[in-house]
This record gives C-alpha cells, structure tokens and sequence, in this order.
C-alpha cells in the first residue's frame, strides 16, 4: 500500500535480522527529511539553527556528567489485532528498564567498552517514567491497546491517538513497520514543529521492544537509538541513511567526542585494525562502533557529548521538549512522586486503575457445538477477579483468563466480560461478534441472491452476515437502484465527506488511514451436496481515487467455507473470459474508472463487471458459505455487489430420504398444528423445529418403524409468523423442510 503524504522527517532504525549478523536493512531518516524540507523550505533554515544551537550550548555539568536530572511522562500506544503484537503490559515494563539503565550509564555491558571509549561512558541523567494520568487527568498505567489495521501499516498515518507531544514521548508498538527492512523509526525535535506536530514520537515493531515476550536480548536498544533521535541526536555517521545499501562515506555528528565513522551494520570487525575506516594517520582513530547511535548492535554507550547534546534539547524549544520535564507537566501526567523502578504491584511505582475490559476469540463463525476459545486480554491494570457470561454457552459462565466454550443453536450470541480489581470494574458486551451456525442450510443449489427481498426465504439479504471488524465507517448494507439493472444491490460504503473535518483528527484523516482495512459479506448457507458443475458468478462495480494503476492496491478476495466459517478457501477468478487469480485488484478490480473522491454509485450496467468461479462439491457441502472480502487502499471507494448466481445441475437428493416420500402439511399455514407424512424405513424418526434464527422450538421422535406415519410436530400451533425449519433425522439420514406460517 502506498502513502503519498509520508513527507516528515524521521529517524528510521533498519535491520534485516534480529541479531547483531547480517544486519542489512536501510535508514529512511534523512530521505524523509529531504522529502519534507523540499516541501516546505522554511524548515531546513529552522533545523540547521537548532542544530547549531543543540551542539553549541552548554548545560551545566560536574565532572562531564549533567547536574540536572530530567524525568519525562512516556505512553506506549499498543496497536494490534489480536496477534502477536499485542504485547504484554511485561514487556513494556522490561523496555522501560532497558531504555532508563541505559541513558543513565548503568547498563552492565558498559564493562566491555573498548579502551578508546571507557572514559566517554556518558550519563543523561534522563529518566522515563510510563504516565499514570492520560490527557484528560484519567488514571492510566502508561499502556493502551488500540484494535487497528494501522498495525500493519506502520507510517505516520498510523500513530492514532496521539497525547499530547508537549507532555509525553508517545510510543507506538505495531506489527509491521511501514519502512522495508526497518524495525522502528522516530521524529527529530526542529522537524516536528507547527504543522508536525501530529507524529512526533517513537513507532516500532513489537519485536524490538524489551528483551522478553516478542523481544529479545540483543535488539533491545533499538528504541533507546530511537529516543536518541527523538532527542537530537544524528547517527553517528552523519546526516545519511546510506550504509551498505550506497556509498560508504566517513562522516560525523557535529559533536566532538564521536570520531568519524562511516557506521557499521553488525559487530564482526577485528578490534582494532578493523575499527579504523576514516582517520587513518598516525595509526588511526577507532571509530565508535559500541555507541547507540550507530547500526552495529554492539551498543554499549552514549558519548558526554552525545548526553550534553539530549540535554541541550530538553532545554531548548523544538518540538516543545523543554516542556516535558516541568514540574507541571510531571504533575498533570501524575508521575512526579512515582518511585522507580515500575512495577505494577507496587502502587509506589504504578499507579491502580480500574481496568479495561477487553477479549477476542480464535474464531467468530462458527458451527454449533464447535469450541471457540475466549481469551482475556483486559488493560490499563492489575485483573484480580473476572466474569464472563455466554448466551446459549456451555459453560454459560467462566471465571478463566481463557475459556473454552461451545454454543447450542444458531445466530448471533451475546458475550459479556467484567473485569474487577480494588479500584472498580468494567464490562465488555458483545452482540454481534460470534455467529452460531445450525446444521442446516439456508438455501438450495442452484440458486440466484438478486438482492431484492429482505425476507425471501432462503436468499433473502436477512439471511446474509456482514462483518466489519474495527467497527467503522465503512459497511456493508443493501442500496436500492444502484444495482445491476437499477435494481437492488449491497453497497460497502467507504467513501466518507471529510471536507468540513477538523485536520488532525481521525476524521481529518480517513482517507490516510483507509489503507488495509477490511469489511465482508457472507452469503447465507447453500445445500450444494446435490448440484453438480457448480459455477458462481456475480457482478460487482468498483471505481478508485487512484490515477495510477500501479496504486490501486485495494483488492477483493473470494472464499468459500463448509465447515460454518472455521476454515476459508480463496477461490480462482475469472474476469471476462480471464483467470485473475484469487485476488481483485488493478484494473481488473476497477470497472468504472475514476470516482474522484465522490459517493461513487453505478449508474449504468456499463460500470458493472462479472466475475466467475467453480469448485467441486463435496458431501460437506450441506451449508456452504461464500464470503467477499474487500481490503482497502488509500485510494478506495465504494464497492457494490449484485446477483450472485449458484449454476450447476441439480442431482436427486438423498434416496433414502427420498424413498421416504416425506410431504409436510399445511404449507404454508395459519397457526395449524405442523404434521408429516412418511413411509418409515428402519429406525425411529426424530423431528427438531427451529426458527429462521436457529432458536429451538420443539424436538419430539416418533418410534415407529417400517410403515406409512402420520405424526404431527410438537409444539407447531399457533406459531408467529415467520419461517421454520423442520429438520427430519432417520438413522444417519437427515433432511430440513422449510415451512411457512402465515
């Protein structure tokens, strides 16, 4: 996916492995910066200034150590979706050990300094304390979670929910950094001013965080690189982000005790020969490859200079850093009395707040008597007690962190989690998060969902499931006379007017923040156990705000599921007369051109396109799902969805049951008693009657065996009006009738 508007400057930490060996990625930072200053060149007198200024001024020290100690509110933004990248609340609080021991000069690998630099250990005397107060004076314990596709992004659109940069270092934790080969990436001072204000901080990939969890002993000063950047601090091979990957030019940092250097990329140089690249009179300087600030991974220090350097900066007025550590921010973000180190069973060091309740499962659709596993990952604080509560659950309760659970039935089920601790409690309710399959289907193949009823029976757009799992602007829902031949048709809806939002906010960036987002709509269940030769056809209409084919990246992807949704199969393609593969996108994606950022609506079938799949059907197919996904763009606009036609050829249905020529009467009726004729063969007949929503009405069995039957259904007068699903079982034999009451 492409961002157009990534033009700020940044200092962007590469790396191609997570150890110290064959580190070969690239550094953004100063490209960026270019990009931006091109932009807006005003920028590059004030950064050149301030440059200046941070090497020249001098704080006041003792023995080239500062006299003055900083303290400084930080906030890690957790973006996630469920996965990996959600790390734990440890992890965080072990990064924040290694980020203070190693600004202030107390990090035990010091010991391995080289002779040239042991004298040149630096300490910032700057401490960062994770924030107990949020903007709004809420406690906190420094540590949220946002649920966001952004986490596989990872550019400055996707720092959301950014606190206030004159009074915390925000740090974002993704899954994907949006630079290749980067594993994190941060804003300089002078660059983040006026207009930058919106991505000042630290983005990194979860796995540089820490040494636990995700993280791991030997990546661990990657955001400690950052924090210097976010202070000031160049790499200390100058203005460049060209190592390996361009030139090897010896260059420097403008400050005076870090030689020359042209950088290094891991730590397999003989010492001191091959320390030696720039300044080779007189024997040569060796050249710092144990500072934080290069690419080596042998990270061991910060120079004086370096410290007098970050010092300068929070003493000085870009990107408002000198306002971070006074004592009324330290109070209004509540970390001036906290005591150190962090720790959140130590109310000393941490703060307790009441929890947020928050939970996901391994599975959202899914059959009856499936188990789906409920994982509680609640935030924001110490969990001492849980509830949970499953609507037609078994268990129906659960006071694990992890609870497995089946659901009877079909249809949606309601999910509840209460988190407590001595502060309070809060609850998680959700209605439409797990669906609940019966085993039984909707529909028959062959057959057409046109669109045009809410309530037909079996393709009706009732019986359709609609997913959008950020719960966002974009959805699925059923438009009249935009569909194939002015009919009716669903419609993703992801154009949105931002014209009149506030620039800044998440509204002011939508279309920035579109890109990897995802909606899908799922057909009802179709019994294709009797269709042969099924082919699927249906129509859909795309225009795009791209104007490069090369950047219409949005795709649509179409799957087919047998087993209520567990599982998904992506399906080959065909575009007029063309296999595109299982995916949408470029031009075979775009049927009516440019929607030029308009609510783009087909008004001719002109702008229509048909796509057409077929696979082979199976015994399993008795509830076969087929589900549209739609991964946005930058560049995305309206998605619309027509006629999806089932074609095969219709084989006999089961002969056993057929043999028991079962005819259900009268259908439709109105309110009558429900009754069955059949010819019983060997076993026992058992009858379940549900609702169009699965919810069960009656199950009676009728014993007799080998002989005409007359049964009438238990519980069947005087039903509401709806549809019903009489399911007949005979042994290992089975059918679902429809039935109509009136």
């Amino acid at each position: 996916m492409k961002r157009k508007l990534l033009s700020l400057a940044v200092g962007v930490f590469g790396l191609s492995s997570v150890f110290a060996q064959d580190l070969n990625g690239v550094c953004g930072a100063y490209t960026a910066q270019e990009q931006l200053f091109n932009q807006y060149p005003e920028l590059r007198e004030q950064y050149e200034a301030y440059r200046l200024l941070q090497n020249s001024a001098v704080t006041s020290t003792v023995n080239g150590k500062s006299s003055v100690s900083y303290e400084i509110p930080v906030v890690f933004h957790i973006l996630h979706e469920y996965g990996n990248e959600l790390i734990s609340d440890a992890q965080v609080y072990d990064a924040m050990e290694v980020i203070n021991r190693e600004f202030n000069a107390a990090d035990a690998d010091s010991v391995d300094l080289v002779p040239e630099f042991q004298n040149l250990n630096g300490n910032s005397r700057i401490t960062f304390k994770l924030a107990a107060k949020d903007p709004f004076g809420n406690c906190t314990n420094g540590i949220e979670h946002i649920y966001s596709h952004e986490t596989r992004v990872g550019d400055a659109f996707s720092k959301v929910n950014q606190w206030n940069r004159s009074r915390y270092l925000n740090i974002w934790v993704v899954d994907i950094v949006g630079v290749p080969g980067a594993a994190a990436y941060a804003t300089f001072p002078a660059s983040t001013d006026g207009s930058g204000f919106w991505v000042d901080g630290v983005l990194s990939g979860h796995n540089y965080v820490g040494t636990i969890g995700t993280g791991s002993p030997g990546v661990e000063s990657v955001i400690t690189h950052e924090i210097g950047h976010w202070l000031g601090l160049a790499h200390t091979f100058g203005d460049s982000d060209l190592i390996n990957n361009g030139p090897t030019v010896c260059n420097d940092d403008g400050i005076a005790d870090t030689p020359p250097t042209k950088g290094h990329q891991n730590c397999n140089y003989i010492y001191p020969t091959e320390w030696i690249d720039c300044d080779t009179t007189n024997g040569g300087v060796v050249e710092d490859i144990q500072n934080y600030m290069d690419y080596s991974y042998c990270y061991r220090h910060f120079t004086p200079g370096q410290c007098t350097a970050m010092n300068n900066t929070l003493e000085g007025i870009a990107g408002q850093r000198n306002n971070l550590w006074t004592d009324s921010t330290l109070i209004l973000t509540g970390i001036k009395d906290l005591e150190m180190p962090q720790d959140p069973n130590n109310e000393l060091t941490v703060p307790l707040c009441t929890p947020v309740a928050d939970f996901f499962a391994n599975q959202t659709t899914a059959c009856a008597g499936t188990p789906i596993t409920f994982t509680d990952v609640s935030w924001n604080a110490v969990v001492d007690s849980r509830t949970w509560t499953f609507e037609d659950g078994t268990p129906a309760t659960s006071t694990s962190g992890v609870a497995n659970v089946t659901f009877s039935g079909s249809g949606w089920k309601k999910v509840t989690l209460t988190v407590t601790n001595a502060t309070g409690s809060d609850t998680r309710e959700e209605t439409d998060y797990i669906y609940i399959s019966g085993n039984w289907a909707e529909a028959n193949g062959p057959t057409l969902f046109d669109m045009e009823s809410e309530t037909a029976i079996g393709t009706g757009t009732n019986y359709f499931l609609t997913q959008n799992p950020e719960d966002n602007y974009g959805k699925f829902n059923v438009v009249s006379d935009n569909g194939y031949d002015g009919s009716k048709a669903w419609k993703l809806q992801t154009y949105f007017d931002n014209s009149q939002s506030d620039p800044f906010t998440d509204e002011g960036f939508y279309n920035q923040r579109l890109g990897l987002s995802m909606d899908h709509l799922i057909t009802p269940a179709i019994d294709l156990r009797y269709t042969s030769n099924v082919s699927v056809s249906f129509k859909y209409a795309y225009a795009t705000n791209a104007t490069n084919t090369a950047d219409i990246t949005e795709n649509l992807r179409v799957y087919t599921s047998s087993n209520c949704g567990q599982n998904w199969t992506p399906r080959i393609l065909t575009v007029d007369g063309s296999t595109v593969g299982s995916t949408l996108t470029g031009n075979d994606l775009v049927t009516a051109g440019y929607a030029g950022y308009t609510d783009f609506e087909p008004v001719n079938n002109g702008m229509w396109k048909e796509a057409t799949f077929t696979f082979n059907t199976t015994t399993n197919d008795n509830k076969t799902r087929i589900r549209f996904s739609f991964e946005a763009s930058d560049n995305a606009s309206n998605l619309f969805i027509d006629n999806i036609q089932i074609n095969g050829t219709l084989n006999t249905e089961d002969p056993f049951m057929k043999d028991m020529e079962i005819n259900v009467y009268p259908n439709p009726n109105q309110g009558e008693a429900i009754s069955v004729s059949y010819y019983a063969q060997n076993f026992p007949v058992t009858f379940t009657l549900r609702d169009s929503q699965g919810k069960l009405v009656s199950v009676d069995q009728n014993n007799t065996t080998n002989g005409l039957v007359t049964h009438q259904v238990a519980a069947s007068t005087n039903l509401s009006a709806g549809c019903y699903l009489l399911e007949v079982q005979s042994g290992d034999h089975s059918v679902i009738k429809k039935v109509v009451v009136l």
